[in-house]
């Protein structure tokens, strides 16, 4: 039964998971499966076609009704409802179908009546339908993708937003409401220094804690404990298995009761991947002893895998999906040989530390382009803590707080120190350096090698001794999928601003020009996220470690306006920067001023007209400003490269009066980043008609209030002949050595 379990669930991923080369080998193999009469091969090409039935099945029936561009009218909420500081989203249903509501508060009074809306309740709104957009650069979230599998096909950007009345909730709705009521009583009633921990133990909700502390926890590789898993499922159930049993109720009435709990409990808990994964296994078994049928933990977790695709097919792009069934599979698959050979119980955990990591790995790589190896040695401290203190504390203080708030005072107090004293040594354990290894996202043929690499590794270790030539080229594998063989040049898309990656080839050299950014403005307390989009946190730095990149040699900032360096303030807090380089004159503006004074440890170089440096066949020389400024538009620096025997002009926000400035220089270029984002300032007649050339590169947000680029500034490329790429159109653009340009949006 195994085999053919494990033979369906090969034939899924294999489906999902499709290349182009893919359909090709499926037909070879169902010839090979029909000459050699195969169960096997025949079983697995079956199940293909099936599967490619099935999700085309799916992809047809997720079409929207919908052709209008503007809505008016009433909503249920069902689904996902937050209220984060001026923003209030929710998904809810419109005439049977699913959108995704997006409303900007207006004042801290509507907040704090939107906090008390629930599950079932209906709204009335005059709003847009607008559809998700894709991911603007490569390797970037797709939020497109991501409601596309949860059924919605728009966002309803809201104008205007009136509470209607409540209907009867249905039995999962009510459900969501518990959990919605159990979320306040905890906000409301507990020590906020313990409360996200609560929130995230009983409820599932992870938003409680800092980001910089739960950043803290995934940099360590023990984040999984802030979630309900397996382990907190197992627990639990364990728990109320053996108390029933104590308490006089016969197993059978005990197996129904929990079947009975565990679908409650899901909602309860939020309905992630890995709470559904644990429940339906326990289910399984549960299932399994009462008809008393012999089904391993590897069969119960095939079949739950099955389960879950066909009712949500997909939930297996979900990062949470797979990182819980490719853990499980390889502690279950390790137990029968590797396990059951360590004697020692640290051993042991030791074992399921590092078998876990390694599984995780791949995931990690893909969808964070790093993963933390310091988890294999802190999870043998943090998993008893949290299993024997953290989580019955945590549940202990809850009921309390509802039994009795004063008995609960002393528990309370107790946890909060423990917790303080945790969260005190976790900060201290978090400066140990190089706890993460950015890998970058390996390409599809490094993807195959170091899945290979990783199943050949347990195939060996389950023989014979730990296979420590194998593990090595794991190691190489990963440090070689952030290695940059060609070298590319990448204008990356950080809206209305400018940000250019330069990667030589061989990892020679790693240079950013411009850091991309937003004006700061001061908001009131009540409007503020709890972790608001920044473009050097949320856009900047994943794009750079999905290229692999942990330290950046050079940081070019060619002038002190937000847009092209209120990013390094987050930048530099997540990417090593060896050398930040400047115009003479820039730190006369505040935000520069502010800049260098934290980053003192970094070298900083000023740099005027005439600067240079070269490595290898790589040139790159400062062309401008020829003296001290202010840091403004006309002072920004431009720079000039060689780069794969082109010549590259890269001019910041320089206007048409710092462009005459270099007319004498007579300077060529076969691609040009056009200055100031388009603008009708900059780029003049005299300046193109002299630099002639081939590519313009227009960095500017899409539908930007600027107008940007401006149709003068597109006719004067256009009359020369020049072809023009742009990132509010297409997306980053990537140049790679040898190949030329690509877009992320074709």
């Amino acid at each position: 039964m195994e085999r053919y379990l494990a033979i369906i669930i090969l034939a899924i991923i294999c489906t999902t998971f499709t290349s182009s080369i893919v359909p090709i080998c499926i037909c070879l193999l169902g010839i090979v499966a029909f000459i050699k009469k195969s169960k096997i091969i025949l079983l697995f090409v079956l199940v293909y076609l099936l599967t490619c039935c099935f999700l085309f099945f799916v992809e047809k029936s997720n079409v929207s009704s919908y052709t209008a561009t503007e809505f008016n009218g009433n909503c249920q909420i069902i689904n996902d409802l937050k209220v984060d500081g001026d923003s209030f989203q929710a998904v809810v249903r419109c005439q049977k179908e699913k959108f995704q509501l997006s409303y900007k508060i207006s004042t801290e009074k509507e907040q704090q009546n939107l906090k008390k809306l629930t599950y079932g309740q209906f709204i009335s709104v005059s709003a847009k339908l607008e559809p998700p957009q894709t991911n603007r650069n490569q390797a970037q979230f797709n939020y497109k993708e991501y409601l596309k599998g949860k059924n919605i096909n728009y966002i309803l950007q809201v104008n205007t937003l009136y509470i209607s009345g409540q209907s009867a909730p249905s039995i999962l709705m009510r459900i969501q409401n518990t959990r919605l009521l159990i979320m306040n009583h905890l906000t409301e009633n507990i020590s906020p220094k313990i409360t996200p921990y609560l929130l995230a133990l009983i409820t599932g909700e992870k938003n409680g804690f800092s980001p910089e502390m739960y950043e803290v926890y995934q940099q360590m590789g023990v984040v999984h404990l802030l979630a309900i898993s397996g382990l907190h499922v197992n627990l639990l159930i364990g728990s109320i298995y053996f108390l029933l049993l104590k308490l006089g109720i016969t197993r059978e009435r005990v197996t129904i009761s929990l079947l009975v709990l565990l679908p409650f409990y899901v909602i309860l808990t939020g309905a992630s991947p890995p709470v559904i994964r644990a429940a339906t296994m326990t289910a399984l078994l549960l299932l399994s002893e009462k008809y008393a049928t012999k089904w391993s933990s590897f069969s119960v977790i095939c079949i739950s895998f099955i389960l879950f695709f066909i009712i949500q097919p997909h939930v297996i792009y979900e990062v949470g999906f797979q990182l819980s069934y490719v853990v499980s599979f390889g502690i279950i698959l390790s137990s029968r040989q590797i396990l059951v050979r360590q004697q020692s119980p640290f051993v042991k955990s030791l074992t399921i530390s590092f078998i876990s990591t390694m599984m995780s790995s791949v995931v990690m790589m893909y969808h964070f382009y790093s993963f933390s190896w310091v988890g294999i040695f802190f999870n043998l401290l943090y998993v008893p803590l949290f299993t024997i203190i953290v989580l019955p504390g945590c549940l202990g203080v809850f009921l309390l707080s509802i039994i009795s708030p004063t008995l609960m005072k002393i528990p309370e107090y107790m946890l909060t120190f423990l917790i303080q004293l945790m969260e005190s040594l976790t900060n201290l354990f978090a400066k140990i350096p190089h706890q993460t290894i950015i890998t970058g996202r390996p390409n599809t043929i490094m993807l195959v090698l170091i899945i290979a690499t990783i199943l050949l590794f347990f195939y060996q270790w389950q023989k014979k001794q730990f296979p420590i030539g194998i593990f090595i080229c794991f190691c190489l594998l990963c440090y070689f999928s952030s290695f940059n063989v060609t070298g590319k040049v990448s204008f990356i898309d950080v809206g209305q601003g400018d940000s250019i990656l330069i990667q030589l080839p061989k990892n020679k050299g790693n240079y950013l020009i411009d850091t991309g950014g937003e004006l700061l403005v001061e908001k009131e307390a009540w409007t503020k996220k709890r972790k608001p989009f920044t473009i050097g946190g949320s856009t900047l730095t994943p794009v750079l470690k999905s290229k692999g990149i942990s330290s950046l040699d050079k940081v070019i900032i060619t002038h002190s306006d937000a847009d092209h360096m209120e990013g390094l303030d987050e930048l530099q807090k997540n990417i090593a920067i060896k050398e930040l380089i400047f115009a003479k004159g820039a730190e006369n503006k505040a935000i520069m001023r502010e800049a260098l004074k934290t980053m003192l440890k970094v070298k900083q170089t000023i740099i005027l007209a005439g600067a240079q440096w070269q490595v290898g066949q790589n040139k790159f020389e400062c062309l401008y400003p020829n003296e001290m400024g202010e840091g403004g538009n006309d002072d920004s620096i431009v720079l000039k490269a060689i780069l794969d025997n082109k010549t590259w002009i890269f001019t910041g926000d320089l206007e048409a009066s710092g462009e005459k400035a270099l007319l004498d220089k007579s300077i060529k270029g076969d691609i040009l980043k056009v200055g100031h984002h388009g603008s009708k300032t900059s780029t003049s007649k005299a300046f193109v008609e002299q630099v002639k050339p081939a590519y313009a590169i227009i960095s500017c947000g899409l539908k930007n209030r600027f107008g940007h680029p401006h149709k003068e500034t597109i006719d004067t490329l256009e009359e020369a002949e020049v072809k023009i790429l742009r990132t509010d159109l297409q997306g980053e653009i990537i140049y790679t050595f040898g190949k030329g340009f690509e877009t992320t949006l074709k």
